[in-house]
């Protein structure tokens, strides 16, 4: 699934964070408004939150001032109120995100990244009159040069409500008596998670009396439609409670990575949002977040039914379907029964490669140097594999042409689940930047670039790039690569002949100096021995064992 330009949805924000699931289920698919607005009761004020820029974001800063205030920019066009505590306060960071989500306004820290001014500034382009400061007088006193001219309430709730101190118990009874939890000079692990900050987490008559206080915001209308993925964790509380106010459908993603947890991913796959805003650095680029929401949301799936590839461990065979046979899905049978024994002796899931082209000696037509399998030819062999619940991968020869000048016409093919590629760098033919036997590290990753573009735009579980080499050097400034999460890529040793096993110098080059986040493939011998352990390298860690 592509994920969708957001839109708002109108209704009462419900004050805990399974309420908000529970509605959510129920009004996804509710009508469009052009705008989310309403009027407050006493002052005529506009309330107005916003729709964030693109189907993902991500708010990654460390800093929980600069953090709170992004996440205020982001999610609220105007608001007549917000809440401000100190950044340097761990229980009123809490009780600050709470009390924003209980009121609906954004929450803003002082004493961090951002100064006064820049806060001042913020309240000014919200049009907030109010600011609620969380804290004793002694606060109030701290707080107020960044209140600049509006009115100051306080708010020092006494105690969290029946609800947090549950949720703190279910938590390891790790938060302390306001609700915070540690983080600088709270004596916890900086490691500590943090409860979501939703508005139960405050006694109701203290709200209530708060907001007897405070200008009445009656019925705004709320986002609905986008989800807010966190993990949270100390100094994020803020940025949380902001987006909680505005609406955002919260969903907590262990460790920030969406399709490396079931529970999540069925989830995100049942609220079917329109957008996603990540808090925390633990999300990646917002290019991938958005692409682990896609793939959430799509319901495809790799042959195990996960949507990543690694870590584990794959297997082909030495019987790869080769161009040119009469009947290419009753030879994809033959590779499929190969690959699955291969796969019990060398302890992995079975691969099958199905030639995509050949290198020809001769330019051709279109003067490649390739001869291309029709993609007629390559359909029942790619689809039999898949029926029999293995991955796939096209094996492509290059020519003259870029390592991706054949992904155009292989695309309707790679847009099925568990359909991957594989390529040679060393049998480059000179022409187009490129040397005899090398690529620059630009042209392949032009490859992985198009195929995370992809994944994305189709809704794909990884896809996964080998990268045969017997030599380092044959993807020239190699370590340069930048690989995201869409794409796993694989560099694998290669024998020095078919069915030979990887030399241990070839390995030692192939498997230093790897670019971020790669795997390493390993060629293993055609005949394989009953204890195949003996022979298969320890370190670094096998993503591929090519046997043959």
């Amino acid at each position: 699934m592509v994920i969708r330009n957001a839109r708002f949805v109108p209704h009462h924000r419900p004050a805990s964070a399974a309420a908000l699931l529970a509605a959510a289920a129920l009004v996804l698919a509710g009508c469009t408004v052009p705008t989310a607005e309403g009027d407050d009761g006493k002052t005529g004020e506009k309330f107005q939150v916003r729709e964030p820029s693109g189907p993902a974001l991500v708010l990654d800063s460390t800093d929980p001032a600069e953090l709170a205030l992004t996440a205020s920019q982001a999610f609220f066009h105007a608001s007549p109120i917000a809440v401000i505590a100190s950044a340097d306060d761990a229980d009123a960071r809490a009780t600050a995100a709470a009390t924003g989500a209980a009121v609906t306004a954004p929450v803003l820290l002082t004493d961090g990244g951002v100064s006064d001014s820049n806060v001042v500034a913020e309240l000014e382009r919200l049009g907030a009159g109010t600011v609620v400061v969380v804290g004793d007088e002694q606060a109030v006193a701290e707080v107020g040069p960044a209140a600049g001219e509006a009115k100051v309430v306080r708010f020092d709730p006494g105690a969290l409500s029946a609800a947090a101190a549950a949720a703190a118990s279910a938590n390891g009874g790790s938060e302390d008596a306001e609700g915070g939890k540690g983080s600088a000079g709270s004596g916890k692990p900086a490691e500590a998670k943090v409860v979501l900050p939703t508005a139960d987490r405050l006694h109701a008559a203290d709200v209530d009396g708060l907001r007897a206080d405070i200008p009445d915001v009656t019925d705004p209308e709320l986002l609905q439609e986008i989800l807010v993925a966190v993990d949270p964790q100390p100094g994020q509380e803020a940025a949380i409670g902001t987006a909680l106010a505005a609406g955002a459908v919260p969903v907590e993603v262990p460790d920030g990575d969406v399709a490396a947890d079931a529970k999540t991913v069925e989830t995100i796959r049942a609220l079917k949002p329109l957008g996603v805003v990540g808090i925390g650095g633990e999300f990646g680029a917002a290019d991938d977040l958005g692409w682990q929401v896609a793939v959430a949301t799509s319901g495809k799936t790799l042959p195990d039914g996960s949507l990543q590839l690694f870590p584990g461990r794959y297997v082909s065979t030495s019987y790869t379907v080769p161009a040119g046979i009469a009947d290419p899905a009753v030879d994809a049978v033959r590779a499929v029964d190969a690959a699955a024994t291969n796969g019990e002796v060398l302890g992995g899931s079975p691969l099958v490669l199905v030639t995509a082209s050949l290198r020809s000696t001769a330019a051709g037509e279109d003067g490649d140097f390739v001869d291309e399998q029709p993609l007629e030819v390559l359909t029942p062999a790619v689809e039999t594999i898949r029926d029999a619940g293995q991955i796939v991968l096209l094996d492509v020869a290059p020519g003259v042409q870029p390592l991706a000048a054949q992904l155009d016409e292989l695309e309707p093919l790679l847009s099925k689940p568990g359909v991957g590629l594989s390529v040679h760098p060393e049998f480059r033919v000179a022409g187009n930047g490129a040397d005899t036997g090398a690529v620059p590290v630009a042209e392949l990753q032009e490859v992985v670039d198009r195929l995370a573009k992809l994944a994305t735009a189709q809704g794909l579980p990884q896809i996964m790039l080998e990268v045969h080499q017997s030599t380092a050097a044959s993807v020239v400034d190699r370590a340069d690569l930048r690989i995201p999460s869409q794409v796993a890529v694989v560099f694998t040793a290669a024998g020095p002949g078919v069915g030979q096993a990887t030399a241990d110098g070839v390995w030692a080059d192939v498997a230093s100096g790897l670019p971020e986040h790669a795997v390493l493939g390993w060629s293993a011998p055609s005949e394989v021995p009953a204890d195949a352990t003996a022979i298969l390298p320890t370190e670094p860690l096998l993503g591929l064992v090519s046997a043959g």
